[in-house]
């Protein structure tokens, strides 16, 4: 097992080494310390501010329930009142309408002072045994509730049964206020008196919660006894607060903290939700000083094991940089080394060595060259009588037809046609004149074929004509069209002939409307196969010798009705193509 992990130790490259030790001895030890620092620090600061918040929660609660005492204190001025209990007590039989009699003028005043003095509460309704009511609103036009389906089903009911305790009526939004009710006995808790329900406006928790900061996270108030949640800040914790609702903490995000409280009084729930990421936004100016601390020391870490690793490796990968370049016959041998040492002299002695080596991959080279020179001229060679056996013939039929002035000028056409493909000066010419040579051609064979045969020539724009191709690249093409696919065409020959600039090559398509080639046919020229097509197999070795694999030849065809053939070769203009 070590002898393995050795074995690849020792595959493993030297800097690479130099980087795994550096990342082991300095960079793990750093990182784990910036990792246990800033643990520390956050977990401390969220405790802190956990605690922050929970002591302003616990205020904020404090002084809700300072303003619910209200509901107590109303209930108490009432029962207090010997005099004011005994006329809520009493009923209006002998008035007919009691609201004009001064006892009941009397009972508005006394709960106008009552309700004045408390800050919360906008309205009282009393409702006697007689099923009088006495309404008294803080608010223009409120007006008393006539039944309990108006606040909560069964709501008068339930105050008779808590005997004296509040009931939650709930939130009415139709008033914006919250309803609660209790029974009103006498003095002495013998005799009920009346029902009371009192209606409180919640806006002064808007107020509590802007005092003590607690809006970064969310406020809600939930009634237990419906859990329905009656108040909140936000909607961002919905799910969370159905949760707490339910009492089951167990299915709680863990990256939120909440605090509760309950109001016994009126079975209400306080809860205050805050995310830890909100928390922790005070910490962003440690955590942005522990980052650029470490990031420092990082930074200057590896800037000192670049210098020791470049100053080991350097030498080196610019051996093997050397190396490399020899086996793809790109030769430097003007490097200069001056080191003394072991490495120093490697590369000299390299150096010595590439030189020497230098010389013969050149004489290699321009051997290669002049036999790809040969064999390419060897290739036009070759074309050039198959063209000259095909003219030859057809000035041959002209003459036996008598037609002199055509013989004269498939002779000229012939005449400027040797004149130019016999110059192998170069292997590549402009298209334009790749176009000239096609033209002398077709000349010739308009008049063989009486008018029978028509071309045309296009191009994307003029700066096509300047684009370099191999040379006898179309001849071939449109000797095919003619010889092979108008054999048996009595007349309506057409060839067409387009080339444009596609990106960064040029695409040049030759179309005719002959007899067609069969997929099989088709598929062995493809492959290369010896299949008597001399034109097209000339030109597919061309390219390969010119191009490499960097050149496109596609033939397709329908049987019995067109053919096209499409190449794609590197884009070179004139004045930037290799002579």
């Amino acid at each position: 097992m070590i002898k393995k992990l050795l074995g690849k130790w020792n595959d493993i490259k030297l800097k690479n080494k130099l980087l795994i030790a550096f990342v082991i001895l300095m960079l793990l030890p750093m990182s784990l310390m910036f990792l246990l620092s800033y643990t520390s620090l956050k977990n401390s600061t969220l405790e802190k501010f956990t605690l922050y918040n929970q002591v302003l929660f616990e205020n904020a609660t404090e002084e809700v329930q300072n303003f619910l005492d209200e509901l107590n204190s109303i209930k108490y001025d009432f029962i207090m009142d010997d005099n004011l209990m005994s006329d809520i007590g009493k009923t209006f039989a002998r008035y007919t309408d009691h609201q004009d009699s001064f006892l009941y003028t009397n009972i508005l005043t006394k709960m106008s002072q009552f309700i004045s003095t408390k800050e919360i509460i906008q309205s009282v309704q009393i409702i006697n045994k007689s099923k009088e009511v006495y309404f008294f609103s803080k608010l223009q036009g409120d007006v008393p509730y006539e039944s309990d389906k108006q606040i909560k089903e069964g709501f008068f009911n339930r105050i008779v049964k808590q005997e004296g305790k509040y009931v939650n009526g709930g939130y009415d939004k139709s008033r914006d206020v919250y309803v609660v009710g209790c029974e009103l006995f006498s003095r002495d808790k013998i005799q009920p008196v009346a029902e009371m329900i009192v209606s409180f406006s919640l806006n002064f928790l808007k107020d509590i919660i802007e005092k003590y900061h607690l809006t970064e996270g969310g406020f809600y108030v939930v009634d237990k006894s419906s859990n329905q949640v009656i108040f909140k800040t936000t909607d961002r914790f919905e799910d969370i607060i159905k949760t707490l609702s339910l009492e089951d903490e167990t299915k709680l995000a863990p990256k939120f903290i909440f605090f509760e409280e309950t109001i016994p009084d009126l079975n209400w729930k306080l809860i205050y939700i805050i995310s830890e990421s909100t928390l922790l936004n005070n910490f962003s100016y440690t955590k942005r000083l522990l980052i650029f601390s470490f990031s420092f020391l990082a930074i200057f870490a590896v800037l000192f094991l670049i210098f020791i690793s470049e100053n080991i490796t350097s030498p080196i990968t610019r051996l093997i940089y050397q190396m490399r370049n020899l086996e793809q016959s790109k030769l430097q041998n003007s490097i200069k080394f001056a080191r003394k040492d072991e490495i120093g002299d490697l590369l000299n002695s390299f150096y010595q060595m590439l030189k020497r080596i230098d010389e013969l991959v050149i004489k290699v080279y321009e051997e290669e060259i002049a036999r790809k020179n040969a064999e390419i001229n060897l290739l036009y060679m070759q074309l050039n009588p198959h063209f000259l056996y095909n003219t030859l013939d057809t000035i041959n039929a002209l003459a036996e037809l008598g037609r002199c002035e055509d013989v004269s000028l498939v002779s000229i056409s012939l005449a400027k046609f040797l004149r130019e493909s016999l110059n192998f000066s170069t292997s590549t010419i402009p298209l334009f004149q790749e176009i000239q040579h096609t033209e002398h051609y077709l000349t010739i064979m308009k008049i063989r074929f009486s008018g029978k045969l028509s071309y045309k020539i296009t191009t994307e724009d003029d700066s096509v004509f300047d684009a370099e191709v191999p040379r006898h690249l179309l001849l071939p093409l449109v000797e095919n069209s003619i010889v092979h696919g108008f054999k048996n065409k009595k007349d309506g020959a057409k060839i067409l002939i387009r080339s444009k600039k596609a990106e960064d090559k040029l695409k040049i398509e030759v179309v005719d409307n002959g007899c067609g080639i069969e997929w099989q046919k088709i598929t062995q020229i493809k492959e290369n196969i010896n299949n008597g097509s001399i034109g097209i197999s000339n030109i597919i070795k061309r390219l390969k010798i010119l191009y490499d694999n960097q050149f496109h030849f596609e033939i397709s065809s329908k049987a019995g009705f067109w053919t096209k053939v499409v190449i794609e070769i590197p884009w070179k203009e004139k004045e930037q193509a290799g002579r």
